[in-house]
């Protein structure tokens, strides 16, 4: 589509465009509307300002007869060579704030719309947020706000910008890019004006995309009252014994299935399917190219889920097999977790489907991972710091169950408060924004693969500076998930999300400003003690002491002292950091106990052989604590 004809599309949708006027290339230009613009309409032109394709500051007739020359000459120089193909489109100059406006059917997202400063240094600048078809005003504001242009709004300089200009061309193009067959489009500069956006260079790519549809679920992955092991063995080396091993602690129905054994951990071993109960959920951990014929067994038998633990997959480049069990998965209704993947788990019924470790501490976090490695690694690291789950899911090769269908599943499940998820790749990003949106519960994200960016072709400015990570990134957060740099932040960070205010009380003044460094980075703010605060601890604490937060407390502080100091300070809307260092006269066991007691209380013990018996105490009592500085900002 040429750009006149893009101008006349946009104006079917109710955005503006200026005045312009059409030539063949072998005719003489004429215009009434100065000052003007003169630009080349041609399909060897990606990008006019490149090779000399557009002309701006023309005040009269004569000039734009000039600057059509020297247009022709400087795309001779560049190798393009003007036919009767070509044509010449003098417009209006509109004068106003440069922005831009484009979008690009993504593989993962389908329609995204990306709005920001426009003009030539766009591709340099990047100043641009990713804002999804099906966002409400309060979410493309939320999206918008993220970008340095945004501050303009609603005063700069002395002149006014309506943030509902922004919000009603967006809108338009939402529209206009849900209707119509378009693949990537880019209008820059979209001029901001006194009565509006007006769209001055356009450029479309027309093209009906592929869209996803997504299944709809008929059963609860956490529906488990009948579960059989398919692979469960004696042998230690293997997973299937670590699962088998991992089941016993539940309260549900278990059924070990391995033709060559009669008895494993002192239960009956079933033979095959065929002699199995009826079952809702099955655990699959055998060779893979065994997988296929008892998953359509599993399926005849309606079971409801199945996990499919064994690797071999898509992952070894067996792609062809995992399509085939799709197929089987959509044909019969059912959901299938994995292939190669660790499992699942279910505190409400101390349910351990995994091969992890057994060491896993009931919770409020839901946590779903792609990577088993990665998982089990979260896990340990939960567990050494009193951690706790709801749910635990590994989803693998994702085949069918993925993150969306996760999200959904957790929303009636009282037991969980928040969702963590290590994503490696999405599938459906539509529907994802969609569960995020709608969730009752705290998404919260990390995302690797930040630096890779997707390989389009350079036919707009959209293709060039949409990457996966950033897209992903914006279009999470403005749908109201929390998106995290650091993968440790999964398992640490729900716990304390809610509190924007921090007080630090701490034995030693070093310590307490590091830690004041990593709260404000973290955008935390310090609590500002009060003046009858400062005035009351000035009775009970040394001449010495900080005056101020953090409150140091001074080294040769006792458990009395931190526990007078708390009885003065504790408020439960602040999240307090009781810093204790090893000096002579510390009681730490001591001091401890003194903080054991409260919620929002972080005990930070800087040591390690001084603190045995302390580290030893919190474990026992499932309380959160640490022993250095760096992880800390992990829970902020």
């Amino acid at each position: 589509m040429k750009e006149y004809e893009v101008y006349e599309f946009l104006k079917s949708y109710g955005i503006k465009t200026p005045q312009y006027k059409i030539f063949d290339i072998d005719k003489k230009l004429f215009f009434n509307k100065f000052p003007a613009v003169l630009k080349i309409l041609s399909k060897k032109v990606v990008h006019k300002s490149d090779v000399g394709g557009i002309r701006v500051g023309i005040d009269s007739n004569e000039e734009l007869q000039q600057a059509r020359n020297e247009m022709v000459l400087s795309l001779q120089k560049n190798g393009i060579f003007l036919d009767s193909e070509d044509k010449f489109i003098v417009q209006e100059t509109v004068r106003g704030e440069e922005f831009y406006i484009g979008g690009v059917y993504d593989d993962i997202f389908e329609e995204v719309l990306l709005f920001g400063k426009g003009g030539t240094l766009i591709e340099i600048e990047k100043d641009v947020c990713y804002i999804d078809t099906a966002s409400e005003e309060s979410e493309i504001l939320k999206s918008f706000n993220t970008t340095k242009i945004s501050k303009i709004f609603p005063n700069f300089r002395g002149k006014e910008y309506k943030i509902e200009y922004v919000l009603e061309v967006i809108k338009k193009f939402q529209k206009l890019f849900l209707k119509e067959d378009i693949t990537e489009f880019d209008i820059n500069p979209l001029i901001y004006t006194d009565n509006g956006f007006i769209a001055v260079d356009a450029r479309m790519r027309f093209g009906k995309p592929d869209k996803k549809r997504k299944k709809v679920r008929k059963y609860d992955i956490f529906q488990n009252k009948k579960i059989a092991i398919f692979g469960a063995t004696d042998k230690k080396e293997k997973v299937g014994y670590a699962i088998a091993k991992n089941s016993l602690k539940s309260s549900c129905d278990i059924y070990f299935v391995n033709p060559r054994l009669k008895s494993l951990f002192d239960k009956k071993v079933y033979t095959s399917v065929e002699e199995l109960p009826n079952i809702d959920t099955a655990i699959i951990a055998i060779p893979s190219h065994l997988v296929l014929e008892l998953v359509m067994k599993l399926a005849k038998k309606r079971v409801q889920n199945i996990i499919i633990i064994s690797a071999g997959f898509k992952e070894s480049g067996n792609k062809e097999l995992e399509e085939k069990i799709k197929k089987v998965a959509d044909d019969f209704g059912l959901n299938v977790i994995g292939p190669n993947c660790l499992g699942i788990y279910d505190a409400s019924k101390n349910l351990n489907l995994t091969f992890a470790t057994d060491n896993i501490l009931a919770g409020d976090i839901a946590l779903i991972s792609q990577s088993g490695a990665v998982l089990s690694a979260l896990l340990d690291k939960a567990y050494s710091h009193s951690i706790g789950f709801s749910h635990i899911l590994s989803l693998g090769n994702m085949v069918d169950f993925d993150f969306t269908d996760a999200v959904r599943n957790l929303q009636n499940k009282n037991e969980c408060k928040f969702i963590n998820i290590y994503a490696e790749g999405l599938q459906d990003g539509k529907e994802f924004l969609k569960a995020i949106r709608e969730s009752k519960k705290t998404v919260f994200i990390y995302k690797t693969g930040k630096s890779a960016e997707a390989k389009r072709a350079a036919f707009s400015h959209t293709g060039n500076i949409s990457g996966d990570y950033e897209m992903l990134k914006s279009l999470c957060y403005a749908a109201g998930a929390v998106i995290k740099d650091d993968i440790e932040e999964l398992v640490f960070s729900p716990k304390f999300q809610n509190f924007d205010e921090v007080l630090i009380i701490t034995n030693a003044g070093g310590p307490g400003t590091i830690l004041t460094d990593i709260v404000t980075q973290s955008g935390k703010k310090l609590y500002n003690l009060k003046k009858h605060e400062i005035e009351m601890l000035n009775k009970v604490l040394p001449d010495t002491w900080s005056k101020n937060n953090p409150v140091d407390i001074i080294g040769d502080a006792t458990s009395d002292r931190y526990q007078k100091t708390l009885e003065i300070l504790y408020n439960e809307k602040l999240l307090i950091f009781v810093v204790v260092t090893p000096q002579y006269m510390t009681d730490s066991l001591n001091i401890a106990k003194i903080v054991a007691g409260y919620k929002n209380i972080v005990p930070v013990f800087f040591g390690e052989e001084n603190f045995k018996d302390v580290f030893e105490y919190f474990k026992k009592d499932g309380i959160l604590y640490f022993n250095d500085l760096e992880n800390i900002k992990n829970i902020l």
